[in-house]
């Protein structure tokens, strides 16, 4: 996984048809929202893998291309919703084989232990007669059971405690690091690269002392390993950071859950005290739990961001636009990057005499109103599919065509400016006379740079350009209940409204002269 909610994550492709989505069914699960529950499935042809999408939601990608059906090859860039995968070869696990006897080294196969839950699952079936003393289990031992339980018991008090992912990890740590005795530990994840990164260590702050040999082969073996001592075991011998570290007996364990590794916990102690096959045990435990718990941190940190975008798409947009924008982000275009559109509307309605009702109101009683007012504008603007650009004062800038192109844009921003005139005025027959107040209305249609400005803390979507600066000039300039437009917004919108020519004017203050028509009305009305 290059990215996403489960990125830096491996999943090993078996031989059958392998299902890829967000369901708990599938073989391949991934908490991205943008994943439909059944996506795409993987499946062998012949020789050959091939991928076929499940009638996505929001289609299946291989090499930017979006694909019903399509053949794979290692190294091919494939995308599910917003995930990136790449597909790799060569890192098939090989199963390692215990060497207790001869080199002082236990294994712990995931796989059995997938089994061995499965089956404690099925009480009427027989159980197993245990012959393999490298995969020795700590059931039926009061002691390591309620080791476990106190365990897991502290991991689900991470869940709740911890403020984010990286001190969750590191109280997971901390807790099996106690339990074990470990003198050093540390908690990797893979990055988005495929590689593992520390994040957290015990002591805090510590160096990690790491292996990679060792971190490899539990890794490539899909187990964990305890090494009684790794100077003498003829597996690590030839790694000079097992040497030059020191590092005598060895827990070294995947986080995973299923067919996933997310990451590894690695722990060392000296060899007078070597760990024993329960610390193995345990580990290996926690690192099925940890991660779910990584798991479980990453899908609520994609549903905030899917959150936060949708709120930072409300403030601005209709339903139907911030539907289309997300869209088109999701095919690979991103329309709110700034760029020029060349055929935009501008709307600007403002208050008229606000400072009036500043000197006969209360500061609060004005705030009311103008969140009254601003309410309804914004209720008129999403009406057309406007984008609600930003409440300046007591004035509200909108767009017509932007970040969506809009045909009948200029058509659309009029059907709106009267649209707002009504507003005021039933909001009006309701208010008493001191609180009663106008608008104003200027519209303008041409080119702006229209996108996200802002800081990388803070981004807001906006509109510059000649194309605004005369859309205010116009609303400066028009008598309070009337609508003042550009030439170029009477001539796109003709067919359908009315104007008066009032030839061109010069704004107050120092600007360039403006050709100025008001607009009357729809024509059926006129």
């Amino acid at each position: 996984m290059v990215n996403g909610i489960c990125g830096g994550t491996v999943f090993f492709l078996p031989d059958v048809p392998t299902v890829l989505g967000r369901s708990a069914e599938c073989q391949v699960q991934i908490a991205d929202p943008w994943i439909s529950s059944m996506h795409a499935m993987f499946e062998k042809r012949g020789s050959e893998l091939w991928l076929v999408d499940l009638e996505s939601r929001n289609g299946t990608w291989v090499n930017e291309h979006k694909v019903r059906e399509a053949p794979l090859s290692p190294g091919y860039r494939l995308r599910f919703g917003k995930t990136e995968v790449e597909l790799r070869e060569g890192l098939t696990p090989r199963p390692l084989q215990p060497l207790l006897a001869e080199t002082g080294t236990i294994v712990r196969y995931l796989a059995d232990m997938q089994a061995e839950s499965r089956e404690s699952q099925q009480p009427d079936l027989p159980a197993k007669r245990d012959t393999d003393p490298s995969s020795r289990r700590i059931t039926g031992r009061g002691q390591g059971s309620r080791r476990q339980i106190a365990i897991v018991n502290d991991i689900g008090r991470a869940l709740i405690d911890a403020p984010d992912l990286d001190a969750m990890l590191a109280r997971i740590l901390h807790t099996v690091a106690n339990a074990v005795r470990a003198e050093r530990s540390t908690l990797l994840l893979m990055d988005e690269s495929g590689h593992m990164q520390p994040r957290a260590t015990e002591p805090p702050g510590s160096p990690p002392r790491i292996s990679e040999t060792v971190v490899t082969a539990a890794a490539k073996g899909r187990a964990g390993l305890l090494t009684i001592d790794a100077q003498q075991d003829l597996r690590f011998t030839g790694s000079k950071s097992v040497i030059v570290q020191g590092i005598r007996s060895c827990l070294c364990v995947p986080v995973w859950a299923d067919n996933r590794i997310l990451g590894m916990l690695v722990m060392d102690r000296g060899f007078v005290d070597p760990f024993t096959a329960d610390d193995l045990e345990l580990t290996t435990l926690v690192g099925y739990q940890a991660a779910l718990a990584i798991e479980r941190a990453r899908f609520l940190a994609g549903v905030a961001e899917e959150e936060e975008q949708r709120r930072r798409l409300g403030r601005h947009f209709s339903r139907d636009v911030g539907t289309l924008v997300v869209a088109q982000e999701q095919g690979g275009d991103d329309p709110l990057v700034p760029q020029v559109r060349d055929d935009v509307t501008v709307l600007f309605a403002d208050v008229q005499g606000i400072s009036g009702l500043l000197g006969r109101l209360p500061p609060r009683d004005v705030a009311s109103l103008l969140g009254d007012f601003y309410q309804a504008m914004s209720e008129a603007v999403f009406e057309q599919q406007g984008t609600l650009d930003k409440f300046v004062g007591d004035a509200v800038l909108a767009v017509f065509g932007a970040p969506i192109p809009m045909a009948d844009g200029a058509t659309r921003a009029l059907r709106c400016a009267f649209r707002m005139l009504e507003l005021v005025e039933e909001s009006n027959r309701g208010l008493p006379a001191d609180r009663r107040f106008a608008i104003r209305v200027g519209v303008n249609t041409g080119a702006v740079v229209a996108g996200n400005f802002g800081t990388s803390e803070r981004t807001e979507f906006s509109v510059l350009g000649d194309t605004v600066s005369v859309a205010a000039r116009l609303e400066a300039m028009a008598a309070p209940g009337t609508v003042y437009v550009g030439r170029e917004t009477a001539r796109q919108a003709a067919a359908t409204f009315a104007f008066q020519d009032l030839g061109r004017r010069v704004p107050r203050g120092v600007a360039p002269p403006v050709d100025v028509l008001q607009a009357v009305g729809p024509k059926e009305c006129s």
